[in-house]
């Protein structure tokens, strides 16, 4: 499926940002939560993969997990499987997108092994993200080759990440292997235009967004932003059609902040007031996790600019211009698009169920912001619609902290 990131160009008009859209392929990797229990996978046979290639077995197939991890810190790794499969599988850490042109990867060592259990082989691998990493995506990809006998479907896995890692002890008979991975990785900061990503969940399975804790990173203007205090520090909007009525529900669950509505186009939402100097920042990423858990009309309304998710940014310019309302910054998205209609406004198609990553660096709108004003969640729609936010951070890299 082919998506678009909406990227910033350069305008003779400093006071009119102009986008141009860049298609991205959607590439489904499976969200890892940080934690030192295992979680089973099955990596299926059934089509190769996206890679079309394999970085240590030729033509192999992946599994390719995203994880959050945070500078500066150690963690540990576990990986379990059928020993039968033990000069058949890799693993390696990618310092981001692994089709990206800078990809780096690192592979991880698998011996000697300690054989507690003649059927199983377990290992453990510490390694360490750099206090100066960028970035805070981690990449693991599992790479095998063709299925072996009793293993037709697929190749049958568990792994976990812990922090704070896990100290090597005494596991006599149980056959753990400990290891040492890379240190001080340097991760890459995720940039717009790079290849967007959406979480693999099988239906009728918890969803494992659920067991991740609340993550604030260095640099986060936004407090509670994973919703862990329910919706404080947020307030409402609300703008209500006088001729109909809408139910509108703000609740927060384990998928994060939830939003419904029906019957109009009234837009209702959440906002969070700044007031943040953002003068001199290198970078200025807004991320999301989002999800449109149901649209049941397609199009954009009257207006062309409903969708059941919006997030939209109220900034000032150094020449001294206001960039809200009509004029923030803003990226719609939708699941369904109506036959014969242009696409929403600065809009983004996703999946319908399909958890999704959005990042932008709202340093290369122009003209860049000096001075954020608030941020605000939006959402509307007609008959019903529902969609989710996982979390939203506004990270500051660079620039000082005068407010």
């Amino acid at each position: 499926m082919l998506v678009s990131w909406l990227i910033p160009s350069a305008s003779s008009q400093a006071s009119a940002p102009i986008y141009v859209r860049e298609p991205v392929e959607i590439m489904r990797v499976v969200e890892l939560p940080s934690g030192p229990e295992y979680h089973h996978r099955v990596l299926p046979f059934d089509r190769r993969s996206f890679l079309d290639r394999g970085f240590y077995f030729g033509h192999g197939f992946h599994a390719v997990y995203l994880t959050r991890v945070l500078p500066g810190r150690q963690y540990t790794l576990g990986f379990r499987y059928a020993a039968n499969w033990r000069k058949r599988v890799k693993v390696m850490l990618f310092d981001r997108w692994l089709l990206a042109s800078q990809a780096r990867h690192f592979n991880l060592l698998q011996g000697p092994i300690l054989r507690g259990r003649s059927d199983q082989v377990e290992l453990r691998w510490r390694f360490s993200v750099s206090p100066d990493s960028p970035g805070t995506l981690l990449y693991i990809v599992v790479e095998a080759v063709n299925p072996i006998p009793d293993y037709s479907a697929g190749f049958p896995h568990d792994l976990f990440l812990a922090w704070p890692p896990i100290e090597p002890r005494n596991e006599m008979g149980h056959g753990v292997t400990y290891l040492q991975g890379p240190k001080n990785l340097m991760l890459a900061e995720q940039v717009p235009g790079a290849p967007v990503v959406l979480t693999n969940i099988k239906p009728g399975k918890p969803d494992p967004a659920s067991s991740v804790p609340a993550w604030k990173a260095p640099g986060d203007l936004i407090v509670n932003g994973a919703f862990t205090q329910g919706i404080q520090h947020w307030s409402l909007i609300q703008n209500i059609s006088k001729s109909k009525r809408q139910t509108e529900i703000f609740s927060v669950a384990a998928d994060g902040l939830v939003l419904r509505g029906n019957e109009d186009e009234s837009i209702t939402g959440l906002r969070q007031q700044l007031e943040v100097n953002v003068r001199g920042a290198a970078r200025l990423m807004l991320q999301a996790r989002v999800k449109i858990v149901r649209q049941s009309e397609p199009g954009s309304g009257k207006k062309k600019t409903i969708s059941p998710l919006s997030i939209s940014v109220c900034y000032d310019d150094a020449a001294g211009g206001s960039h809200c309302g009509k004029d923030a910054y803003i990226s719609r998205f939708y699941s369904l698009e109506a036959k014969g209609q242009k696409s929403i406004a600065d809009g983004q198609p996703i999946p319908a169920g399909e958890r999704f990553w959005f990042m932008q660096d709202l340093m290369r709108l122009t003209p860049s912001p000096v001075r954020i004003r608030s941020i605000s969640l939006l959402a509307a729609g007609w008959p019903e619609w529902q969609s989710n936010i996982r979390e939203i951070h506004l990270i500051r890299h660079g620039g000082n902290n005068v407010q």
